[in-house]
């Protein structure tokens, strides 16, 4: 839990500073003992599956990036100092670390987006930078040094860097943060991070999805129900013949199509905003094992008392839509009927996963082993190994 100051709280935290401004919360993790050491997120990042970044330079020297994965003498020969390592999705790679997110559990988990490490040599630090979302900043390992300005003026990039670093940055404040403490950050704050000693930091950042991801995501469903929703030109005439020149006929005939798309019908945004929330990466979608089966053997299995559990790298959540519910794994959906509640809640709060979730009043057994033999042929779930059943 999180250790909040005299008069505020987590109900207070939402009200006043959540995507308002900066809080810096001293001691908010007591006791503290940072779950991850340097050498382990060396190891992840020499990982073929792990997202991991190695950031060098500074704004007079110039910035070098790098992708992993990496080898170890990367580390092992690294300089003394300048430089930082990043990685993405720890609490994926390392399951045990999940427990990082629980102090945050009063915020919505399909808002959660990852768990990242970054360590920084002395003078180590990614430049001056604005994120488009939420972040906490946990104080892992060391002391860290963060420069602020609320309200930048100019938040122009640097052209010829090969990350996303300031051109012009004026902090107005300075905090410094111990192991434990806990600095939160809403989108649009520039920040910039210096170790000037060995430290750790490990971020909890926040999915915001942007008006166009939700628009791509409701355009493939717009297609699925409305494929006759297309342009059209009845009333073309020869004055439009003009060489590759799209006319002022054709921009209406266009505007006039997406007037009859919108306004989006609620379903439609349900399923969007579902899908994009849980949509996942690639690399952490090819790394897994997936099965399949027929639902015999997945009753089969349960029976014998077999459980399962979401994939470490899974994405879940659910929603009411209309009289139905949707459960969404991974960017993929499924509409059950209204009594589905049951049975989403399960699939997103409960582990392990056994026969009881056959138990979902109102919900066919087929019905719901068709969605178990999907997410498991999807990846979205697996079999818990050496599952003791005493």
């Amino acid at each position: 839990m999180i250790c909040w100051p005299p008069g505020l709280d987590a109900e207070r935290f939402l009200a006043e500073y959540w995507q308002r401004k900066p809080l810096y919360l001293p001691a908010a993790l007591v006791p503290w003992q940072c779950p991850l050491s340097p050498e382990e997120l060396a190891g992840l990042a020499c990982e073929p599956e792990v997202e991991s970044r190695l950031v060098s330079g500074d704004d007079q020297s110039g910035w070098t990036l790098r992708h992993g994965p990496f080898e170890e003498p990367d580390f092992t020969t690294a300089a003394e100092r300048g430089w930082t390592l990043l990685v993405q999705d720890v609490e994926k790679h390392l399951p045990q670390l999940a427990d990082m997110l629980e102090p945050f559990a009063f915020l919505p988990p399909w808002r959660i987006d990852d768990l990242m490490a970054s360590f920084a040599a002395p003078g180590g630090s990614v430049g001056p930078h604005v994120d488009d979302y939420d972040v906490f900043l946990v104080q892992g390992l060391g002391r860290r040094r963060w420069l602020l300005d609320q309200r930048p003026a100019d938040i122009a990039w640097q052209e010829e860097a090969p990350l996303r670093v300031l051109r012009h940055f004026s902090p107005t404040e300075t905090i410094e943060t111990d192991p434990g403490d806990v600095l939160y950050l809403p989108p649009g704050v520039a920040h910039h991070g210096i170790g000037d000693e060995p430290s750790m930091t490990l971020s909890i950042g926040f999915r915001a999805p942007s008006a166009g991801e939700l628009l791509t995501a409701a355009g493939v469903l717009l297609d699925q129900r409305a494929p006759l929703l297309r342009y059209g030109d009845r009333d073309i005439d020869l004055s439009e013949r003009d060489g590759g020149r799209i006319g002022a006929a054709a921009k209406d005939r266009a505007a006039r199509l997406l007037q009859q798309a919108l306004p989006l019908e609620s379903r439609i945004v349900d399923e969007a905003l579902g899908r994009v929330v849980t949509g996942n990466k690639p690399w952490l979608l090819s790394a897994r094992s997936v099965e399949a089966l027929d639902a015999d053997e997945l009753v089969d299995r349960l029976d014998r008392g077999d459980r399962l559990r979401r994939a470490p790298t899974a994405r879940f959540a659910w929603t009411h839509s209309g009289d139905d519910v949707l459960i969404f794994a991974d960017g993929a959906s499924w509409r059950l009927e209204a009594a589905g509640e049951q049975l989403a809640r399960g699939l997103c709060e409960t582990c392990p996963l056994g026969r009881g979730l056959f138990s979902a009043d109102g919900v066919t057994a087929d019905r719901a082993l068709d969605l178990l033999t999907a997410l498991l042929e999807q990846g979205s779930l697996e079999w818990i190994e050496d599952d003791f059943r005493g």
